[in-house]
């Protein structure tokens, strides 16, 4: 495997009028695998991308709903195990033969109108073998992953996660919106793996893809992706009392709100509240590292490697109280003496 593996999750619902869309997305997202839920394709579907190989999974009855796909970079070494079909659940499978890690690439989609029981997902999550990746449109709901609300289908799900030793990975954000406006926008696309640590994967959405699912982009490194810390406006150090008497002395609790301009100005309590935070919690000094004068210890090693050669203590001492700068750094002399 390359540096990096960019894979893209996306329900388009219909993909055969979105080609071009998505051959663009692909080129300027540098995506490797993009795996799509439901692309409506029978067996008279014809849909090829240049430098691309796409692998689909369609109904028995050969008809134009569901049918998810992987969609993956030619350049990448694969080949195709069989696939995951039922009423309930549809999953495209590949599987890649990259270094540093061989394992199983799926595309899963999970029609709404099916309870699944958690058997039903520990017996998918078997069939892709010890290391895999699995993303889509699971239509499942749990708070776990960033949800609004938890469904017995989302329920089932994670009990067959956390059984199975797998793990669940989402933005948190919600990555379906509804074109009914009295449904509410919900996260229903993310990726499950198992044996893939969890810091080698950078998740983030984005809205160019003309659809009402957000696609979602992560990415696989082969090394530990650095996540910047989660911002907090407070800490363990917050002084709360301060903290209270900064929102009373700038708090007009008199307010009567009969204007519009009065509305503005009631809303600024929540700006309030995050000055206070800010004015009321201490800031970390810069650690200081320790600084060594290397060029007075290499300036000076043609006389003390003699001594420190013997291993006397006390000689590296004397020598190093002898030497220029170096009062305080007998163990920062040592270490390049003796070359550790």
């Amino acid at each position: 495997m390359a540096a990096s593996l960019r894979v893209v999750l996306w329900n388009e619902n219909g993909l055969s009028n979105h080609k071009l869309e998505l051959q663009t997305f692909l080129t300027m997202y540098k995506i490797d695998i993009a795996l799509v839920s439901e692309t409506h394709f029978t067996y008279r579907s014809a849909f090829t991308i240049p430098h691309y190989t796409v692998y689909r999974n369609i109904y028995a009855d050969d008809t134009a709903h569901g049918g998810p796909a992987v969609i993956i970079r030619s350049s990448i070494r694969n080949h195709e195990p069989p696939h995951h079909q039922s009423a309930k659940i549809q999953a495209t499978t590949v599987q890649l033969e990259a270094h540093p890690w061989p394992m199983t690439i799926s595309a899963i989609y999970c029609p709404p109108r099916h309870t699944i029981p958690t058997e039903d997902y520990t017996m998918l999550f078997r069939s892709l073998g010890a290391r895999f990746l699995i993303g889509g449109d699971w239509n499942a709901k749990h708070t776990a992953w960033g949800a609004r609300l938890t469904t017995p289908k989302g329920r089932n799900l994670l009990h067959a996660i956390t059984g199975h030793n797998c793990h669940y990975l989402s933005t948190g954000e919600p990555t379906y919106w509804p074109m009914d406006l009295t449904k509410l926008p919900d996260l229903l696309d993310f990726i499950g793996t198992q044996r893939v640590p969890a810091n080698y994967i950078q998740l983030e959405s984005t809205f160019e893809l003309s659809s009402d699912h957000t696609p979602v982009i992560a990415t696989l490194s082969a090394t530990t992706i650095l996540k910047p810390p989660t911002p907090k406006l407070t800490t363990s150090h917050t002084n709360w009392d301060m903290f209270q008497a900064y929102i009373n002395e700038r708090n007009n609790l008199h307010l009567f709100i009969k204007k519009p301009t009065e509305l503005d100005d009631a809303t600024h309590f929540t700006t309030l509240i995050h000055v206070a935070a800010w004015h009321s919690t201490p800031t970390h000094p810069a650690r200081m590292e320790p600084t060594i004068n290397t060029t007075s210890i290499y300036a000076n090693s043609s006389l003390q490697k003699g001594q420190v050669a013997d291993g006397n203590a006390r000689e590296i001492k004397a020598i190093g109280s002898r030497t220029t700068g170096l009062e305080n750094n007998y163990e920062a002399y040592f270490k390049i003496n003796m070359h550790i």
